[in-house]
């Protein structure tokens, strides 16, 4: 699903834009200007679609993390869920300035939408709009095609079927010698060996077939992605104040797992009029109805097509699995068989829950039905009082969904199958009223005064009904009731209401359209905070002044045409999640009828969060507006997080509410634009943004003991890694096991008789040639870049226009998961050294001399074990061989646009104008990133967690057309 983001990637100074690698409807997590609280949740920019906040989060299925076999399925977020054909203009306001309109929710900043209009003019139009969009995976991991399945260094031939109540055919040995491992015996041409397809399933026949690499046995469960989108618009105005829009969108994926995409149908309609001389109204809306038959499971989980896909033999032909499953072998019998006699499934090798991608696929299928209006009514009122209006909204958000995961007998984690079905619910409505004066004429003119005051009232209500059933009463049944005898279901229930009231106000002044200041002032009333808290006051100042008219360069540099000079400070509170200031007892899963007291004390006491800011910039523009740049400084703090403090356990509780913790972002952005040429037939734009933001936590609660780490989310990947924050450092640093070096001031003496600094060297162990690992986590990498920057680029000739969209980052680090897993079983390129004639691993060997001195030598010892030295050294627990830099550069997005000219159009007396187009995405990806999207994070639960890879699907790219007419 295109995001509407998706053209602002690299095209904003300090937006970041992160997505969950999870599949076609994937969401996106947005943050600008660096993440600011401690509930790693809590930091996204708020969407506001025609001036009403709508919501942007996702429900949660599943209950994610590492090895969980009810991995978080990717329904998609609610920005997704935007129709990029139906919106006018996007506008990103950074920090919390953007507060006093939109609220506390907008201390993180806005990503500000407005949807289309009816047409100017009078008359009635008609647009179609069509395109036709192809994916393919890309970046696959660097495999190694040299050596086959197993785990003894090629000792042994390869062997699949074992033959333990039936006599061997001829040619065959009794017994197996197979593994999911890449340390055998070399692929090689006119080897002929006992491989699960030399079973003939229709005859009972055994074949020894070659032993070769099969090139598609990781790729080829992918295949070619098509999405197919529709639109009609139609357009009319009066000619006397009325105006409107009907846009109907139909979109069709089919991406490019199988069996899974979604459709999507849209309508989107406007209406504004004049009613009478003093009042106006206008009035959107938009409806979403969103299917899908089938989302894949993310990350590193049994329920995951990609888990099992690491995991498969390189000889085996994803055609294998295929055949398997549509064949009706996936069964019982083969699912228990273990390769056999004549009984098993392919992935049977070395796996006690053997596992089928497509079987996964067809039948472990993960759905939801979603409708979704939102829309705002809006009637201004016009006073006898020139320059008084009054503004009365009324905005809402409601969706509702039901979604089912099914997975059928002999799943892997589920052999007696597993059924879910969710109902979700969500319903925000925003009223306002904004009494407004403007007067561009006082003081002879010279100065422009604008004042306004507000009220909003806010309410938002979630419901959540959901029922899971951990194992089926008969196959292939899916419903509730399906459950064995002596099985209970689980029932899940939880509904919340929130409600914010507040007035806000803001004052605008101009002298000579040359100084600036803008006043704001908002206060909240939060029913998630107790009383003497509930209500937080957050103001705001700015100020900005034309140095190229208070300098009058207009004559003396009339190069100059624009220097503005700005700068802004504000302050916001914040509130909590609904039902946090008081303990409820739940009810028990273990004990029914039973209650549990809540493990996390709530805090009645609880006060809101505080964020503060300031920023100063730089606007210039040069040479009649064909140069110019943007440069802002900033300075945000936010204090008072609400935490969860760890508590003693003799309190009966692990953990309480708490204010605590500072963390500051300070950074700064740049923004330059350029027309180096322009003329009337040719036109050529450039525009570069760069941006480097400082995180630092500050403190945390009084007493924290400045060793003890800050951990976010824990357990992200397992026992194998973790991302940290320590005071007075910057935030999300990557910590793990590794090697242990040597220490600064070592030396050795080589064969020379010369001292050869060896500081930071493996330490190896003599004897084995082994390295040694470290005992405890040690820093890794920092999950943040250093900087980002985006470059792009317009060319115009009469009546084409092509597009280039390049984006970059550098100094951030991710832990790879599938790295680790593909390494560690030899299937990778950095697998091979050593594997003939054994490797001597770069490092020192330690000793310790008679007089109680280390000394150092050069290690020659090779490695005892070439296989036992990658399965440990580059296994999961290693994380110093598995963290990788994430910088990159890629050609983000490419198009070629023709625009019919009008001149033809006219002659054609049909057409009003006509277009045609073809794009491409991801065209080019350099980077030191293995494999997939080194911007990609990892779904959990609702969160998308930056600095981690597990599972990934694999990065895409798409190429496409569209043509476009309007009558």
């Amino acid at each position: 699903m295109k995001h509407p983001l998706n053209n602002l990637n690299g095209k904003v100074a300090g937006l970041s834009t992160v997505g969950g690698a999870s599949g076609p409807t994937g969401s996106m997590r947005v943050v600008l200007r660096g993440d600011q609280s401690l509930n790693y949740g809590s930091n996204e920019a708020l969407f506001v679609v025609d001036g009403v906040p709508v919501s942007s989060g996702d429900v949660g299925t599943g209950s994610g993390g590492m090895s969980n076999t009810d991995a978080t399925v990717d329904f998609g977020n609610g920005a997704s869920e935007i129709n990029p054909e139906d919106v006018e203009s996007v506008s990103v306001l950074k920090g919390p300035a953007a507060t006093a309109l939109y609220g506390s929710r907008a201390a993180n900043g806005a990503i500000v939408i407005t949807t289309k209009s009816g047409r100017d003019t009078k008359g009635v139009g008609v647009t179609v709009n069509s395109s036709v969009t192809f994916e393919k995976a890309m970046r696959f991991p660097k495999f190694q095609k040299v050596y086959g399945p197993g785990n003894d260094n090629g000792y042994k031939p390869f062997a699949a079927w074992n033959f333990s109540r039936t006599e061997a055919p001829e040619g065959f040995e009794s017994g197996r010698n197979a593994s999911r491992y890449s340390y055998g015996e070399a692929f090689g041409y006119g080897k002929l060996r006992n491989q699960f397809n030399s079973y003939n399933w229709l005859t009972g026949e055994y074949t020894l077939t070659p032993f070769e690499y099969a090139d598609d046995w990781y790729s080829g469960i992918y295949e070619t992605g098509t999405t197919y989108k529709n639109n009609v618009t139609l357009t009319s105005n009066n000619g006397k104040g009325t105006s409107a829009r009907v846009s109907i969108t139909d979109t069709r994926n089919s991406w490019i797992m199988p069996n899974t995409g979604y459709q999507n149908q849209t309508v989107s309609a406007s209406f504004s009029t004049k009613m009478g001389k003093w009042v106006k109204f206008n009035a959107k809306v938009n409806y979403l109805h969103k299917t899908s038959d089938n989302t894949p499971v993310t990350g590193y989980s049994t329920s995951s097509p990609t888990y099992y896909i690491v995991w498969r033999l390189t000889s085996n032909s994803m055609r294998l699995y295929k055949d398997e499953y549509f064949s009706g072998r996936v069964n019982s019998a083969n699912y228990n068989g273990g390769c056999k006699d004549g009984l098993g499934m392919v992935n049977s090798l070395g796996n006690s829950q053997p596992g089928n991608p497509y079987h996964q696929l067809y039948e472990a299928t993960n759905s939801i039905n979603k409708s979704r209006v939102y829309g705002t009514m809006n009637l201004t009122i016009s006073f006898p009082v020139k320059g008084l209006t009054l503004d009365l909204r009324g905005g809402t958000d409601i969706s509702a969904d039901f979604r089912q995961q099914q997975k059928p007998f002999y799943t892997p984690g589920y052999k007696s199958g597993f059924y879910r079905e969710q109902n979700n619910r969500d319903e925000e409505t925003n009223i306002d009223f904004l009494l407004k004066y403007v007067n561009n004429r006082m003081a002879g003119k010279h100065l422009a005064f604008n004042a306004a005051f507000g009220g909003n009232n806010m309410s938002r209500s979630v419901y959540r009904s959901q029922i899971t059933l951990d194992k089926l009463g008969e196959p292939g049944v899916y419903n509730a009731s399906n459950t064995p005898t002596g099985e209970t279901s689980r029932p899940y229930q939880w509904r919340s209401k929130k409600v914010v009231n507040s007035f806000y106000g803001f004052i605008s002044a101009s002298w000579d359209d040359t100084y600036f200041l803008d006043l704001t002032a908002r206060n909240d009333w939060s029913s998630t905070l107790g009383r003497g808290n509930w209500s937080f006051f957050y103001p705001s100042v700015s100020a900005s002044i034309l140095l190229d008219k208070t300098l009058n360069l207009q004559e003396v540099a009339p190069q100059v045409n624009m220097l503005k000079l700005r700068a802004s400070w504000a302050n916001v509170g914040n509130d909590t999640s609904p039902y946090s200031l008081t303990d409820a007892y739940t009810a028990s899963s273990t004990y029914p009828g039973g209650y549990t007291y809540p493990t996390n004390c709530s805090n009645y006491y609880i006060k809101p969060e505080n964020v503060e800011s300031w920023e100063a910039g730089l606007e210039t523009m040069f040479f009649m507006n064909r140069f110019g740049f943007d440069v802002a400084f900033y300075n945000s703090s936010t204090t008072n997080q609400i935490v969860n403090a760890v508590t003693d356990l003799m309190t009966g509780a692990s953990s309480k509410k708490i204010n605590a913790g500072e963390i500051r972002n300070r950074g700064i952005e740049i923004a330059l634009h350029a027309v180096p040429v322009r003329s009337l037939d040719f036109t050529w734009s450039i525009d570069i943004n760069w941006s480097r933001n400082w995180n630092k936590l500050v403190s945390l609660e009084d007493g924290w003991d400045i060793r003890t780490p800050y951990e976010q989310t824990k357990n992200l990947i397992g026992n194998y890694g973790r991302i940290l924050s320590y005071i007075g450092e910057e935030m999300n640093i990557i910590y793990g096991r590794g090697y242990e070096r040597a220490p600064e001031g070592a030396t050795y003496i080589d064969a020379d008789g010369n001292t050869v600094n060896c500081a930071g060297m493996k330490i190896i162990t003599e004897s084995t040639g082994y390295p040694v690992m470290t005992t405890d986590n040690i820093r890794l990498g920092k999950v943040n870049p250093t900087w980002r920057g985006g470059l792009g680029t317009t060319l115009r000739y009469r009546d084409f226009t092509l597009g280039l969209n390049f984006t970059a980052q550098m100094g951030g680090h991710a832990y790879s998961f599938t790295n680790a897993i593909l390494a560690y079983q030899g299937k990778l390129e950095n697998s091979l050294p050593g594997r003939n004639d054994g490797l001597v691993v770069e490092g020192v060997n330690v000793s310790t001399d008679a007089e109680g001195n280390t000394v150092y030598k050069l290690n020659r010892t090779p490695t005892e074990q070439i296989n036992k030295y990658y399965t440990t050294y580059f296994a999961r627990d290693n994380a110093e061989e598995n963290v990788f830099k994430t910088d990159f550069l890629k050609l983000k997005e490419m198009r070629l646009d023709y625009t019919l000219p009008r001149k033809v159009c006219r002659k054609l007396k049909v057409l009003q104008g006509a277009a045609i187009g073809a794009y491409a995405t991801n065209v080019f990806c350099i980077s030191d990133f293995p494999q997939f999207d080194p911007e990609a994070g990892n779904i959990v639960g609702t969160n998308i967690y930056s600095g981690i890879e597990i599972g990934a699907m694999p990065m895409t790219r798409t190429y496409g057309f569209n043509l476009k007419l309007s009558f």
